[in-house]
């Protein structure tokens, strides 16, 4: 396999050459444009991701990629817009207590679960109470700073906190903010029948290949999944191309070589914005990588823009931190000293900081590699930006779903995949720089960075976290993180000319992009 691999980067190196495209540049002569006409009510949209689903229960799912897979059937309590600001979807009001530790939320009326269950306050208590304490939950560092939550009346929550509550209605876009019904906690397979406020119910499935959503016809906002049925199948990019050009596919993501294509074949491309990217995870305590030096080495030695290239057909813009221009969490101090970094490629700064670190020679280590095979591609890449400067990779491509729970656990030098910034920056920062953090096996943490971190989190007005959060990643890149971002997704969407709403902000890991689209009557 990998021979076969790094002849097609190198293909790919001499074919895309240089540079990055815009995110609004549609490239190719496509056209952005969308269609007008009435909205076809009772429609299907057919969409293709690349990696099923790790659960479709909001508390076991493994990864906020999931999002997209969960968020038909699931809504949130709230959204984020495009620079980070919480806005509306099942908490329709708040307001934060003057000395910050409670947060109290007016939620949506006459909103059931989809097994006719209500959704009210003791609903929102019920679920909030499950992803903090459950032995299963997944979610429970995700919300450590939620100490109770206390229901006023049917439609009135508070949820008190530790420290201050401000960065809680944009955790709550995310995973930890989808209502399960009660009523359905107890089911056995609940992690594969979801059973949600969202719009829509799963109605067919084909495991790891095909999932068919059904709307309901009691959902509260008409301007949302305006179509009757969603089929969401599995494709890893080999045929979406064909997929697309002979009508099978209504709309997909497209990466790499796959965009190139369509481009060439004339489908239509939008470009939406995103705050997941893609990036390589260290593990501290293994190999070599307990030295700030060889950390920081990596990320020097990485080629970034050839990875957009390779990897995206140049649709991932270039950074060196976790969030991208224009979101609210985005570190001016980290932009400053990003050459430090690695956002121009330094092969010979990346070989001194070795031989500082007393590995003149270089050393060896493993990278765990979900089964795709882009990011198979990316990871070849990796492997010979590195071999320049004497670091030895062995690649270890495993199962999409256990590659980054493996590494999660401790079994992996590295891990090379993409990642999802989360809704909310205090998320983040508690993964990858807290004790304890899924995406921080090594612990790498101080007191200082602990409470930075804990101090971003208070305020409620994202503009004043912004400051805070840029001293978050300041001592974060000064420790020398675990993460080495690569680039921000920008990932195209091929599609019909009938299907239009594509155009909204794309949420968390994608989230938001099936709730915003919908086809026309052409006839």
């Amino acid at each position: 396999m990998a021979p076969v691999l790094v002849a097609l980067v190198a293909t790919l190196l001499a074919a895309c050459g240089g540079g990055t495209r815009s995110q609004q540049d549609t490239g190719g002569g496509a056209d952005a444009g969308f269609a007008t006409g009435e909205i076809d009510r009772d429609a299907t949209i057919r969409y293709a991701g690349t990696a099923p689903p790790t659960s479709f229960d909001p508390m076991t799912s493994q990864s906020e990629l999931d999002m997209p897979w969960l968020a038909p059937a699931y809504d949130r309590l709230t959204a984020v817009d495009e620079a980070g600001a919480p806005v509306p979807q099942l908490a329709t009001r708040w307001e934060l207590s003057p000395d910050g530790k409670a947060l109290t939320l007016q939620l949506r009326q006459g909103v059931t679960y989809s097994d006719g269950t209500p959704f009210d306050a003791a609903s929102v208590k019920a679920n909030l109470d499950r992803y903090r304490t459950s032995e299963k939950s997944r979610l429970k560092n995700d919300i450590l700073m939620i100490t109770g939550v206390d229901v006023a009346d049917a439609s009135t929550v508070t949820i008190r906190v530790t420290g201050s509550g401000g960065a809680l209605l944009n955790v709550l876009a995310s995973r930890v903010g989808m209502m399960v019904s009660p009523a359905a906690f107890a089911n056995p397979d609940l992690d594969q029948k979801p059973v949600g406020a969202g719009a829509m119910v799963l109605t067919g499935v084909r495991p790891k290949t095909e999932y068919v959503f059904t709307r309901r016809a009691d959902y509260w906002d008409p301007e949302a999944f305006r179509y009757k049925t969603l089929v969401f199948s599995v494709n890893d990019g080999s045929s979406v191309v064909n997929l697309l050009r002979t009508d099978a596919l209504d709309y997909a993501r497209l990466a790499g070589p796959a965009a190139l294509e369509a481009e060439a074949a004339g489908i239509r491309l939008y470009r939406a914005h995103s705050i997941s990217g893609a990036r390589i995870l260290l593990n501290p305590t293994r190999s070599k990588l307990g030295s700030k030096e060889v950390r920081q080495a990596i990320s020097l030695a990485i080629d970034r823009d050839a990875t957009s290239q390779v990897a995206f057909n140049g649709d991932c813009v270039k950074t060196v931190q976790p969030f991208p221009e224009g979101y609210f969490a985005h570190s001016a101090t980290v932009d400053a000293e990003r050459e430090e970094w690695g956002y121009t490629r330094n092969v010979a700064k990346a070989k001194e900081l070795l031989a500082r670190a007393g590995l003149p020679e270089g050393f060896e280590m493993d990278m765990l590699v979900p089964g795709v095979p882009t990011t198979q591609t990316r990871a070849v890449l990796f492997q010979q930006n590195l071999a320049e400067i004497g670091i030895t990779v062995n690649l270890r491509v495993v199962d999409v779903i256990q590659a980054r729970v493996l590494f999660g656990q401790g079994e992996g030098d590295s891990y090379a995949g993409d990642g999802a910034s989360y809704t909310d920056p205090s998320v983040f920062a508690a993964q990858h720089y807290l004790t304890g953090g899924s995406s921080n096996p090594g612990n790498l943490t101080d007191p200082e960075l602990t409470a930075l971190i804990d101090q971003a989190a208070g305020p409620l007005d994202i503009n004043a976290r912004t400051a805070l959060y840029d001293h978050v990643f300041a001592r974060a890149f000064e420790l020398g993180p675990v993460h080495v971002y690569l680039c921000h997704h920008a990932l195209p969407l091929g599609y019909q000319n009938d299907v239009v709403g594509l155009d909204r902000f794309d949420g968390a890991a994608g989230s938001d992009v099936l709730r915003g689209a919908a086809k026309v009557r052409t006839t």
